[in-house]
């Protein structure tokens, strides 16, 4: 099966229950629940799955519905499904030798605070 897009321009004077019976009337033409169904005013347009050897008796019923002024059908692409994946490989990082403080005892530490305070 393929993925297509079916956008068909209808009639002005349909009333909004007519637009919504001819929506469902084409969804039944194509035998097959749509991917999502978007309609704004009077364009409409649905994604579905259909084997390429219906889609010319979709475009003939189409055609004969008097309501439908024009339609378009549309093969698209199938979405990717799976993410790419690269491999990298890094150089080593070079070791830095980290040069060590010398620890500082609490008493060093409680000295140089007494002398801060007295000041």
């Amino acid at each position: 099966m393929k993925l297509y897009e079916l956008t068909y321009l209808t009639d002005k004077n349909l009333s909004a229950e007519e637009q919504n019976k001819l929506s469902e009337k084409v969804i039944s033409l194509l035998q097959v629940q749509p991917i999502k169904q978007s309609s704004a005013g009077f364009l409409n347009s649905l994604d579905f799955y259909l084997n390429p050897e219906k889609i010319k008796d979709i475009e003939t019923s189409l055609k004969t519905e008097t309501s439908i002024k024009k339609f378009i059908i549309l093969k698209k692409a199938l979405p990717k499904t799976k993410a790419k994946t690269t491999k990298r490989t890094l150089a080593p990082k070079k070791l830095e030798k980290k040069t060590e403080k010398p620890k500082v005892e609490l008493k060093e530490i409680e000295k140089k605070l007494d002398e801060i305070l007295k000041e």
